[in-house]
């Protein structure tokens, strides 16, 4: 009988133990003031005050003095994920030092061009439209070629972003050294590029077959006698043009 009494008394105390200790934990990690955010740090842009501006629009906003477990590094990173201007970004938090870091990275232009709600945008090499926010992304406005288009903009700017999507990386110095893309009336879209350090003009035709007009291009680059190549015709590929 002694046995069983003092049984129940050792599982009773486990249990008021665990207990016990579970509901420190829970205090310790939501209303103690011991485990609250000492410092939010942003770094890879300037333009921090939009970011701030959209943790507050999504009521993530991390602030000095926030329980740490009340801060959701998910929710704050589906916040920044809305922001195009940004290509990657990660929160983390740190237990010790009671610090949430945030880190983005900024998307670099390779080309601008003209909404049809007037509005500029930007391209990036993997043919992601973005509206420049930065300080940093602002400045080199002047110096990105542009992209013209002559009917119906915003099928174009679609198509131009297939294009840029869809280019091999054994061409990706195409964009590297943009000049302008312009589209025609008719959808053909004109690159004005350079190749082997001469200013090159590559009629892609209309958005389709691009895989195969990459290889095409590819090959003729190769041939010796297209060394200073100033024309590629693409827009037929089965009769391809070169001058």
């Amino acid at each position: 009988m002694a046995d069983k009494v003092k049984k129940r008394i050792k599982r009773l105390a486990i249990t008021t133990t665990t207990i016990a200790a579970f509901a420190a934990m829970a205090y310790l990690l939501g209303w103690s003031s011991v485990l609250t955010v000492k410092s939010v740090e942003i770094i890879g842009t300037t333009a921090q005050p939009a970011i701030l501006a959209q943790f507050e629009n999504d009521e993530v906003l991390p602030q000095v003095g926030q329980k740490l477990a009340r801060v959701d590094p998910r929710a704050i990173e589906r916040s920044l994920s809305k922001l195009d201007w940004l290509s990657t970004a990660e929160v983390s938090r740190n237990w010790i030092s009671k610090q949430i870091s945030i880190a983005v990275t900024e998307r670099v232009a390779v080309a601008k061009a003209l909404t049809p709600e007037n509005s500029m945008v930007n391209f990036d090499i993997s043919g992601v439209i973005f509206k420049p926010t930065s300080s940093r992304q602002l400045q080199g406005q002047d110096m990105l070629p542009i992209v013209s288009t002559a009917g119906d903009s915003k099928a174009d700017l679609s198509g131009v972003v297939k294009l840029l999507q869809q280019l091999p990386e054994d061409l990706q110095y195409l964009i590297q050294d943009l000049r302008q893309i312009s589209v025609t009336k008719s959808g053909d879209i004109l690159m004005q590029t350079r190749i082997n350090q001469l200013p090159v003009e590559i009629n892609w035709g209309g958005v389709q077959q691009l895989e195969q007009k990459s290889s095409i291009l590819i090959a003729l680059l190769k041939l010796p006698e297209n060394n200073e190549v100033r024309q590629v015709d693409l827009s037929q590929p089965s009769a391809p043009v070169v001058k």
